[in-house]
Formats: structure tokens, C-alpha cells, sequence
């Protein structure tokens, strides 16, 4: 089987995170692609890399306050994800008019989405993992499959034609986080004090405090924790870890890889 498996791989050509120039990466809410992979979003624009967001949902639904006002919640999120982006490195912020809660039409959302990759030609798009079996927020599974049809969509001219997009340039590869199948780690190299540094912006959403118990805190004894787990036994110290799936793998093949 282990053999078969490093067959497989070498046929299939998994690309390392850092391969590549541009990189696209999907969120369902605003601060999502920080916690999935903000130190690795700040060292990729360290190296040099253009990165850019899309982020799928409003999050107007971000609270347990029965008074708030979701539009100005709106409003606030949007400004959160902005200082935070800034934080890490990245000026390309888009975000779609979804409102999150996963009662949005996935098709309509794969359209948006297709038509993003389109317009910045990344050569890798990173977003969640639709196949993490525990997971069970409705937005992060949606915007998941969406992104995955997206980039299938985005990889056929026709297609992107009919949607009004004149598509020349394809991405390489899909990569998934939030996944509990990483196939690809990638050395954070002291750049989670950056991801953490980001995820204070979200005053929204996260509590810090100086006796250790705001949920950011818990958050951050996670990400360590998380970033060790796959960092230690490849030699890399803290790292994230991602499901890289080649054009090969995402359509019929390297099931098991």
C-alpha cells in the first residue's frame, strides 16, 4: 500500500505550498482564513507572494446579541477583516454580498466564486476542507463545495466564457484547510506571532484577556497545539497542514493518495 500510495503521488505531481507566485484564498466568514491559515498567508507574502481574499459571507450572523444590529455587524466584520489582512501582508480584500447562516444558493455562490478565480488567475486557491467529517457549520461546508466546483468550473474556458469571463490562465491546484487529511505541511518559521497578531483585530468575535481564559486565548493554546501536531514528526517544528489536490486528483483518480 505504501507503495502504491508514493506511486501515486509522484504520477499525480502534488505541488508544495510556496511552488508557485499567486495564491487565492476562500474564507466563509471574515476571520476564517486567519485562523485556518494566517501564519502561512504571512509567510507567503514575506517570500513575496501575491495573495489576495474572497470572502464568502456578510457574517451579519456573527453574534449571540438579540439586539444587534447585523447590518452594522456587517460593517464591523468587514473592518475587522481588513485590519487583519493588513496585519499579515494582503491589500486584495473582496467580499460577496452572501449573507451567512447557509441559507444562500450554493450554485449562485459557485458562480461568484468561479468568476473570482477568473479575475485574479491564481496559481493555488485555498478553502476549507468541505470533507472534514466533524464539521457541521453550514457556511464552512457550502463555501467548501462551492470553492471546490468553483475551481473545477474556473479551469473550463467555455464555461467561464458563459459567465462573461474571458479565462486565460488556469490554476495548478486546490488546496483545503481546516482539513484532517493534510498531505502538505508547511514550516510557519515564526510567523504565527503574525497570525496571532491578526486574530486580535476580531474584536467581534473573540474575547483576550490577562488571565488566560478569553476564548482567543483557548484559540491560540489550539493553533499551537495544532501547528506542533503537524510540524514535529516532518522535522518542520510549527507548521500547518493542507489537503493539495492536483488537476489529476480532483476528478475521477488518486482517491486514496
Amino acid at each position: 500500500m505504501c507503495i502504491f500510495k508514493f506511486m501515486m503521488k509522484k504520477i499525480a505531481n502534488i505541488p508544495q505550498i510556496d511552488d508557485f507566485e499567486n495564491y487565492l484564498f476562500i474564507g466563509p466568514h471574515p476571520d476564517d482564513i486567519e485562523v485556518g491559515a494566517g501564519a502561512t498567508v504571512a509567510r507567503l507574502v514575506a517570500m513575496g507572494k501575491k495573495v489576495s481574499y474572497v470572502i464568502a459571507t456578510d457574517g451579519r450572523y456573527g453574534s449571540e446579541d438579540p439586539e444587534v444590529d447585523c447590518e452594522e455587524l456587517v460593517k464591523l466584520r468587514q473592518k475587522e477583516s481588513l485590519e487583519a489582512a493588513k496585519i499579515l501582508g494582503v491589500e486584495d480584500v473582496t467580499f460577496l454580498p452572501f449573507h451567512d447562516g447557509g441559507l444562500y444558493d450554493q450554485a449562485e455562490l459557485t458562480k461568484a466564486l468561479a468568476i473570482e478565480i477568473a479575475k485574479r488567475k491564481p496559481d493555488m486557491v485555498f478553502c476549507p476542507d468541505p470533507l472534514l467529517h466533524t464539521e457541521c457549520h453550514a457556511d464552512h461546508l457550502i463555501v467548501g463545495r462551492a470553492a471546490s466546483s468553483a475551481y473545477i468550473m474556473s479551469l473550463n474556458v467555455p464555461t467561464m466564457r458563459d459567465l462573461g469571463v474571458n479565462q486565460v490562465m488556469v490554476p495548478k491546484a486546490l488546496a483545503y484547510y481546516y482539513t484532517a487529511r493534510p498531505n502538505r505541511y508547511f514550516a510557519l518559521k515564526g510567523y504565527q506571532k503574525k497570525q496571532f497578531e491578526a486574530l486580535k483585530a476580531f474584536k467581534s468575535q473573540f474575547t483576550y484577556t490577562e488571565d488566560g481564559k478569553g476564548s482567543l486565548n483557548m484559540l491560540f493554546i489550539y493553533l499551537k497545539i495544532r501547528a506542533l501536531h503537524f510540524g514535529i514528526p516532518r522535522f518542520k517544528g510549527k507548521a500547518d497542514g493542507f489537503r493539495v489536490n492536483s488537476p489529476l486528483m480532483i476528478h475521477c483518480c488518486a482517491e486514496k493518495i
